[in-house]
């Protein structure tokens, strides 16, 4: 559950907000400009036919990005990911997730190897 909370700016500043209607409630918003973050890791994962960890968790994570470099699709999700759950990235496609959690994937044939480049806060 979130809380509105009143902020009083100092003399001759400004805090930009804009104005969402949330559960038919109109509120501000703060604007972010999110920085990123203060190291990067890079590297392969070779993904089979058997579910497994493409990226372990990390809770300094910002974002990281995975380009199946294999001639066979790969599913990406959390758990045990299959073809029916995961997302599909196709042989040359990418995708980019922000999340700090565990990402696991699983091929539809052979083997395939997925590259990334994770940004996280060290």
């Amino acid at each position: 559950m979130a809380d509105n909370v009143a902020i009083t700016a100092g003399s001759g500043t400004t805090i930009g907000t804009d104005e969402r209607t949330i559960n038919s409630v109109a509120v501000q918003v703060q604007r972010v400009n999110e920085q990123g973050g203060t190291a990067i890791a890079n590297g392969q994962v070779t993904v089979t036919t058997t579910s497994g960890t493409l990226l372990a968790a990390r809770d300094t994570r910002k974002a990281c990005l995975f380009v199946n470099r294999g001639i066979y699709d790969v599913y990406v999700g959390t758990g045990t990911v299959t073809s029916s759950n995961g997302l599909l990235l196709m042989s040359n496609d990418g995708v980019s997730i922000r999340t700090t959690a565990a990402i696991n994937a699983i091929s539809s044939g052979g083997s395939s190897v997925v590259h990334y480049v994770e940004e996280y806060d060290a």
